[in-house]
């Protein structure tokens, strides 16, 4: 059956080959010719707003499925997305509602389609979010209380910061939440000697949120602190009338740390313990030490005991 059509020949194959892609070539042109309905495609979106003063939360939506008729050539472009033009969807101000029906995005939709008929729109809304877009100005802030330094130093200087301020541009929604000033976080740990380094600014939502400086530069000087030990006797308040209190025992040591400066000697008198009878544990006639006055110089201490006896004198 083949035979007639067999040949040692590389001419004849080249014929061969010749008439087979002329055949495929007249099919495939007499076929972009016709008319096609009811065809199911994907076409491009592209939302339209000004950037200065809206900004979407989420990606948009690039594309929506409808349903054309046309011929072939015109098919043909739309598919190869060749001198294609997106349907626009124009944001003139912050939207009262995140979507968009099907139907109303017809008319942008059939404006576009440079000779393919829309049928109908096949995707049924198309959602988005968008925010208003604003720039706040926050100074910066670093809490000392939050710096993680060493045990036997303190924080000897006011806290730098370089720049003192951040500008954020975003959403509102997300921007005014920002605490004011904004807070600065140091993440070393057990800081025992005077610090300078740039420190990354933190923040949530950076694919959306945008700070005009990465990193603030943050200085502090410290100093070592000298200790030092007292004895000192308690006071009890909250007592009941009348009534004779033993304290056991009678005295107690606080072992304190202090910057070295200038100012006079520190005296058992400036620090203030006392002991709330109210807070009494009956079980073991127990009460804790509590430090209600210290010089301003102290930075750390500890007290001990921390608890101690109440007992009434008979």
């Amino acid at each position: 059956m083949l035979k007639p059509f067999y040949s040692n020949d590389r001419q004849y194959w080249k014929v061969v080959l010749l008439c087979f892609m002329a055949a495929a070539t007249f099919w495939f042109l007499n076929a972009l010719n016709k008319n096609y309905s009811n065809i199911r495609t994907s076409y491009p979106i592209h939302f339209v707003y000004d950037e200065a003063k809206l900004i979407p939360l989420k990606p948009l939506p690039e594309q929506v499925e409808i349903n054309v008729s046309g011929k072939g050539w015109k098919l043909l472009r739309k598919s190869l997305m060749l001198d294609v033009r997106p349907a626009e969807i124009v944001v003139f101000s912050l939207p009262r509602q995140p979507y968009l029906t099907g139907s109303a995005l017809r008319p942008s939709i059939s404006g576009v389609l440079d000779g393919l008929q829309l049928n109908f729109v096949l995707t049924d809304t198309v959602h988005f979010s968008f925010d208003r877009r604003i720039q706040r100005h926050i100074p910066l802030a670093v809490d000392s209380t939050k710096i993680k330094i060493a045990n036997n130093v303190v924080i000897a200087s006011p806290i730098a910061i370089n720049p003192d301020s951040v500008t954020f541009d975003g959403p509102a929604s997300i921007i005014n939440t920002f605490p004011s000033p904004f807070p600065v976080q140091l993440p070393i740990t057990n800081i025992d000697r005077s610090f300078k380094r740039f420190v990354p600014l933190a923040y949530n939502n950076t694919s959306l949120v945008k700070a005009n400086i990465p990193e603030v530069e943050v200085s502090f000087a410290v100093s070592p602190l000298t200790w030092e030990e007292k004895v000192i006797a308690p006071t009890i308040i909250n007592a009941p009338e009348g009534v004779q209190l033993q304290v056991y025992p009678q005295a107690i040591t606080i072992l304190y740390g202090y910057r070295q400066s200038n100012a006079a000697p520190i005296k058992p008198e400036q620090f203030g313990l006392t002991l709330n009878y109210a807070t009494l544990n009956p079980a073991d006639s127990t009460v804790a030490v509590e430090i209600v006055r210290k010089p301003v110089q102290v930075h750390q201490f500890v007290i001990k005991p921390q608890r101690v006896k109440i007992i009434p004198v008979l």
